[in-house]
């Protein structure tokens, strides 16, 4: 490897010699200590030689009656005649490569997904606020986690969740409108009526009168907290309901768990690396803090099949390997886990998850199938319109 290295940094030259007692002109060259590397007879008159670059002159000064001609260059006086030789090449090269780098941490579009075109406004506006939009430039990850964090703060009332995602120059965020807590018409009346069938567990009424008592089965839509009421004098007036009602909700998920587990999980940092690349051995520049494992894309730069250095850029994507081997048990309570997981994230509503019961299981060599009964704990409430006619008939 040090003798490869010696040999791409030095400078030798490939030199023609013609006349005649060739073997001679080349032992007096030895005699006035001139490295010769190789040596190659094309006839009694001609040979090629490769040499120090900077022993050219000497030679040229001892050659008397013999023609020497440079027929090719080594190493880096290569490398630099090369780059003369192509010098308005390079310079659009590096001019393109400046614009690219640019071009490519530059957003183009940002997308609000969200069917409420209000929400959509008031996001895009406050978006705009922290500096991401049309034309600006990409922020890093904790940045955006950040922006995320302030926007949510900003609209408590409005936004439950939300969720900015880099792809490529184009940012797409997600949202959650809050529902729960928000405002109704203070003009309408409403009842309490149950989002899903559950058993109850606690009812608050503020306003209204209960029409279940607590470890009562709902179905879905069966009134709660009615916003009529009954006086003293046995009739009837809307008062509207206000309150909520906590449930047990269940749920029937089915889920498949390999023993052998593997995962790749993107953390969201990303950034770019200049590599430089000599017989294969990689050296990038300005990585000061090397991610332990990352994706890579990677855009050539500079390549040469003559030369043995080549540049060229990443774009790193940090990445969370997850790479274990599982017993039967270890299988199942990591699936329960998952499961729990992904219902909560699905489900804001939800408060707790109170218990899993494995319904039938099936496992092979390389997995375990799991049939579960899950039983939450949730908000069930849910508000519906009450026309007072039909209360009072």
């Amino acid at each position: 490897m040090k003798e490869k290295l010696m040999k791409a940094f030095s400078s030798n030259i490939l030199i023609s010699i013609k006349g005649k007692n060739i073997n001679n002109f080349i032992k007096r060259l030895i005699s006035y200590n001139i490295n010769i590397l190789n040596v190659k007879m094309i006839s009694y008159k001609e040979a090629e030689l490769i040499v120090k670059y900077q022993d050219i002159n000497k030679i040229r000064k001892y050659k008397s009656i013999y023609e020497i001609n440079i027929k090719k260059y080594y190493g880096w006086i290569y490398l630099l005649k090369f780059i003369k030789k192509n010098i308005y090449l390079f310079f659009f090269l590096i001019i393109a490569i400046i614009f690219l780098s640019i071009l490519s941490n530059i957003i183009f579009k940002v997308e609000v997904i969200h069917s409420n075109k209000s929400i959509v406004n008031l996001v895009k506006k406050e978006l705009e606020e922290y500096g991401i939009k049309k034309y600006s430039f990409i922020k890093r990850y904790d940045e955006i986690q950040k922006i995320e964090k302030k926007i949510l703060e900003n609209n408590k009332d409005k936004l439950e969740w939300m969720e900015i995602i880099q792809n490529g120059t184009k940012y797409t965020v997600r949202l959650e409108e809050r529902l729960i807590n928000k405002k109704i018409d203070n003009e309408k009346k409403y009842d309490i009526i149950s989002s899903k069938n559950a058993i109850i567990k606690e009812i608050i009424a503020n306003k209204g009168e209960k029409n279940k008592l607590i470890n009562s089965y709902v179905k879905k839509g069966d009134v709660i907290i009615s916003s009529s009421i009954t006086l003293p004098n046995s009739e009837k007036t809307l008062v509207g309901a206000e309150g909520y009602v906590i449930g047990e909700v269940w749920y029937n998920v089915h889920i498949e768990m390999p023993y052998h587990y593997h995962e790749v999980l993107y953390t969201g940092k990303k950034r770019d690396v200049l590599v430089f690349s000599l017989f294969n051995k990689k050296i990038p520049f300005f990585n000061f803090h090397e991610y332990k494992s990352f994706d890579r894309d990677v855009k050539t730069i500079f390549n040469n099949i003559i030369s043995p250095i080549s540049l060229y850029k990443e774009n790193q994507y940090e990445t969370i390997v997850i790479d274990k081997i599982y017993t039967k048990e270890e299988a199942k309570k990591l699936a329960k886990e998952k499961v729990e997981k992904k219902l909560k994230e699905n489900n804001k509503n939800i408060i707790d998850i109170s218990n899993i019961i494995i319904r039938s299981e099936y496992s092979d060599k390389k997995k375990i199938s799991l049939d579960l009964f899950v039983s939450s704990i949730e908000n069930i409430t849910q508000y519906k319109e009450v026309i007072s006619t039909e209360i009072l008939e």
